[in-house]
This record gives structure tokens, sequence and C-alpha cells, in this order.
């Protein structure tokens, strides 16, 4: 697998946290003189970096001249336009630029101006070869595409948590210790039209999974406790009331550190997040619950996890606690 080695002064830019967080991990291994990080949003996992990150809302040319880079290196948020206007600054300004692509959804999209032109910069680096097969079909040029991995799952192997489990029940407000705990990462798929793509969103797999936790036996599920991560890009609202009044799950503070959850969870449940990855480094066991046959599985062919549906879902968790 190719590492890029990005040298000279680098400017990192980046706004989800599917970006911010490999940008971070390549920054803690260069000197600190030599790079600055620039976002448009605060998140709560800058601290576990030693890089300052900077909030920006505009003057984006004055940073640029400022810092002087000899790279700038971007995420690629689909909520934000950050990374999309330094690349075009980049390129007016004849730096060279390199773009980040965490996953291997809408690889083409990220990169599609206002006027849906692709905006693209000298190098797209990408997770592994599917993902740069993807990005081929959607007409990337494959001199433009690096393999490189996520720089962040190295980071995150060699991560252990500082918590006990008493610390973390008492920081989500939990008093029985006894409990067993699974971690639900709805990925917020109804920003990207999921039920059109993939005939279901986090709406209806998590009303589908309330209701499966509901009607199984109480002696089965009365020590599950399952702990829901919102996505950063979530609308939180009408998910919210889906699990409220419901004793079995637990919506985690935002600002909590959702590698404390994976830690200290027995399972962990989702579709197609990047948490899942995450989790998968850190050696969790990892359900992903489909509500229908895909025939366009991001995940295919990444060995991650087992696929459960409304038929098996209760019996796959309670097999996983109970060993």
């Amino acid at each position: 697998m190719l590492k890029p080695e990005p040298k000279g002064k680098i400017l990192f830019v980046f706004s989800d946290p599917g970006g911010a967080k490999p940008c971070l991990s390549l920054m803690a291994g260069h000197d600190e003189a030599n790079v600055l990080a620039v976002s448009d949003r605060e998140h709560h996992f800058y601290k576990n970096f030693k890089n300052q990150v900077i909030i920006v809302n505009g003057q984006l040319n004055l940073i640029v001249d400022e810092f002087n880079p000899d790279l700038i290196f971007t995420g690629t948020s689909y909520t934000s336009n950050i990374e999309q206007r330094f690349v075009s600054i980049a390129k007016q300004k004849g730096i060279t630029c390199w773009s980040f692509v965490d996953h291997w959804t809408s690889i083409s999209e990220r990169f599609r101006n206002s006027e849906g032109s692709l905006n693209l910069p000298d190098k797209v680096l990408v997770l592994d070869e599917r993902a740069r097969d993807i990005a081929i079909n959607e007409g990337i040029s494959i001199d433009k595409l690096l393999i490189i991995g996520n720089p962040y799952h190295s980071w995150l192997a060699n991560w252990n948590s500082s918590l006990s489990r008493k610390d973390y029940f008492e920081k989500i407000g939990v008093h029985n210790e006894s409990k067993k705990i699974i971690l639900f990462a709805p990925d917020p798929l109804s920003n990207v039209d999921g039920k059109m793509i993939y005939g279901f969103d986090e709406y209806s797999a998590s009303e589908k999974i309330v209701k499966l936790v509901e009607e199984a036996p109480k002696d089965l599920v009365k020590d599950w406790l399952i702990l829901v991560k919102m996505h950063p890009n979530q609308k939180t609202a009408s998910l919210m009331k889906i699990f409220s009044g419901n004793e079995n799950f637990k919506l985690l503070p935002t600002d909590l550190d959702v590698n404390e959850s994976i830690y200290f969870s027995i399972a962990v449940i989702g579709f197609f997040s990047s948490l899942l990855r995450e989790a998968d480094i850190m050696g969790k066991p990892i359900i992903r619950f489909l509500e229908a046959c895909l025939t366009n599985d991001p995940f295919e062919g990444l060995n991650i996890g087992s696929i459960a549906n409304e038929d098996n879902l209760i019996y796959k968790i309670s097999n996983i606690l109970s060993k």
C-alpha cells in the first residue's frame, strides 16, 4: 500500500469527522511549525490530537497567503464546501493540492461544484483498490488516484482508554454497571436519499430495531443497554423521538468521545458507517443491520461484521452477548 510523503509546509482543511481524523493523524508526524489545520466546524475529538484547529468562516485566501503552504491537503465533506473552496484556491495560486476520500460512497460527488463539473485536486487519495475502481468508474482519471489506506486507523490501532468501566458509566449517566452495552451508530442515510438508494434509511431501520427489542422476550433483553451514537451530520430531532420512552435505549451525549463508547461496548451495530471499521480495528464484534438485500453494498468484500435482518438480529445480538 502506498503512503503519501508530503513535505514542506502543509495546510490541512476539513469539516466532517471522516476527513478531520485522518488529517489530524497525518499532522502528528510533522513539525508543528510546518502544519496548519483549519475547519469550519468544532469537534470534541480535536482534543485527542496535539495540533490546534483554527475555525474559519471567511478570508480563506488570506489564510493561504499568510501561511504560504507547499501543499494543501483536504478532506472531502458532503455537508460543507470549505474543502472545494481551498481546492479552487490551490489551483488559482499554483499550489499542489491533495484530497482524501474516507469512504467508498459518492466519491466523485464530493468534488462536484455548483455547476455540476468536477473540481478535482492534483491527487485524490482513496482507501483501497475497490475505492480506486469506484472512482475510475465515476469518471476520475487513474492518474489522479493514489491508494493510501486510512491514516486515522493507524493512529487508532495504538489508542487505549484512560477511563475505568465505572468512570465511563458515570460519564454516560448509567448507574448499573451490570448492563450489557451495545453501541448503535445509525448512519444518516436520509441525507443521501437512502431509501431510494438502499431501500431503507436510519429512521426506518431504527424503528425496526426498537420494535424488535420491544417484542423480544423480556428476560432476554432486560440487561441490554443500546447506546445510540448519532452522527454529527444527523437530523437529530426525528431520530430522538424513535428511541424516547424505551429503557433499553439511551442517546449518547454528542460531545462524548466515540472511541470510549466503542471500547466499553460488547458489540457494535450499524449500516455503512466508518465507525464500524474503527470498531473492527478495536476488535469488537460487529453486526450490520440491513433491511433490504443489497446489490450496491458499499462494504461488499470488506469482511466487516455479520449481516443481520429483522429475522435474526435479536438472535445475533444475544449470541454475542452470551459469549
